[in-house]
């Protein structure tokens, strides 16, 4: 029986030490695809020969040479392949001179852990492509809100008048019921059925304070869903308009963790985010021809636009080069009325303001949408409740100095954006 045991241990310590092991290679295989698509992707796909050649077998192709093992080759390839071909490796400079003398980049700045993972990428090959459960297809409005959420309040004041009215009615049938069989037992007379109207009519007059109160509520509700109708106009929470090329943000800013100002990058410099041109879009898509919702059809919008043939990769036109005649007419989400003045680099470099405060969490939207109601109000809170970040930053240092002066007798005092002037009306009406 000891025997038995022991066998049994031995047999689950091994499947659980091949767990883990299978775990940790998956693990770093999955890491290391993703650290090929933020430094490798441009240039290299994984079956087809972009800028580099196609990676799918380079595991098997390595003549390591002096490096002594495929992984080591790779490692100190992708390290510095300069470093290589200058030592006299003969397949670094094959490789070299088979792709027109090209030189790789150097990605010394990859720490060893990285590299391992990234070379463990090589030898498993990207993920299957599964569809990602829940997540809408591009295109479609599933997660979007509604336009009619804004009457959400009015449906549901009606759904509870609807159920009183039938309670009403109901108690009131009820009660006339056992009247009868009172009555009828009394020799009085039989009450007869009466509409609903009447029903109602018959328990208002015999509850007066009750009906009274019901009414106030109901027209106070009816006063404050019109007020907030009023104030609404103008206002498009939740704008979410179809655009030329469906661009699915959740999977760019929230799977692949693409910063927002890598396409918006005015954001950090001017008074606008910008839109990125198409010469963004292609640092990527010149090697990433398929998208995980919608296959080639998106993108193939995008090749249209510029003039882009993916099977010859050049360019279509005469010359060469992106075509000038034709532009995504993108539509814009997010609009300010002319008369104000909102400057991006001001919250965005210089108050360090996250693009989620006032986009909403972008790397969740399959289609953006305008989730805050960018009203005066909604500016003006912002203002009385954001704490200004002083923490080294240069631009408020005498700034900060005043305040700390002017409100020194003030306890518990924050450094709210109001208290340097960010309730004037001219810092945001010209």
């Amino acid at each position: 029986m000891r025997q038995i045991s022991s066998i049994s241990s031995l047999l689950i310590l091994l499947v659980c030490t091949l767990f883990f092991v299978s775990t940790g290679f998956s693990q770093d295989a999955k890491a290391g695809e993703k650290i090929f698509k933020a430094n490798c992707g441009a240039c290299h796909a994984w079956d087809k020969k972009v800028s580099g050649p196609a990676l799918q077998g380079v595991v098997d192709r390595v003549q390591p040479g002096s490096y002594g093992d495929v992984d080591g080759w790779l490692k100190a390839w992708i390290k510095d392949n300069a470093k290589v071909r200058a030592s006299g490796d003969a397949y670094g400079n094959q490789v070299y001179n088979a792709n027109a003398g090209l030189a790789m980049n150097a990605f010394g700045f990859l720490s060893d852990a990285q590299l391992t993972d990234l070379v463990a990428f090589l030898h498993a090959g990207p993920a299957p492509k599964v569809a990602e459960p829940g997540a809408p297809a591009a295109g479609t409005t599933e997660g979007v809100a509604s336009e009619d959420d804004g009457d959400s309040d009015l449906w549901m004041i009606l759904i509870v008048i609807g159920i009183a009215t039938l309670i009403i009615v109901i108690f009131s049938g009820v009660n006339r019921s056992m009247k009868n069989v009172i009555n009828q037992k009394q020799g009085a007379e039989i009450e007869e059925s009466s509409s609903v109207w009447s029903a109602i009519g018959t328990w208002m007059k015999s509850h007066k304070k009750l009906s009274s109160i019901i009414g106030l509520i109901v027209v106070l509700t009816l006063a404050k869903i019109g007020w907030d109708a009023a104030l609404g106009i103008g206002v498009y929470q939740d704008y979410a308009p179809k655009q030329p090329i469906a661009f699915p943000h959740d999977l760019h800013a929230g799977k692949n963790e693409i910063d927002c100002k890598y396409c918006h990058s005015s954001a950090r410099i001017s008074k606008t985010s910008g839109i990125p041109s198409a010469n963004v879009c292609m640092n990527c898509h010149k090697a990433v021809q398929e998208g995980s919702r919608s296959g080639k059809t998106e993108i193939n919008k995008l090749y249209a636009y510029i003039g882009w043939n993916p099977d010859s990769m050049k360019y279509t036109t005469p010359d060469g080069k992106m075509r000038t005649d034709t532009a995504i007419e993108w539509v814009k989400v997010h609009n300010l009325p002319d008369f104000v003045y909102f400057n991006h680099s001001q919250h965005v470099e210089v108050g360090k303001v996250a693009c989620q405060k006032c986009h909403g969490e972008v790397e969740k939207m399959a289609e953006v949408k305008q989730f805050s109601e960018l009203t005066m109000g909604w500016c003006v809170n912002c203002h009385r409740e954001t704490e200004v970040n002083f923490a080294g930053n240069d631009y408020y240092l005498k700034i900060h100095e005043d305040a700390k002066k002017e409100f020194k007798h003030k306890k518990d005092f924050k450094f709210t954006v109001d208290k340097i002037g960010g309730l004037e009306c001219a810092k945001c009406h010209y």
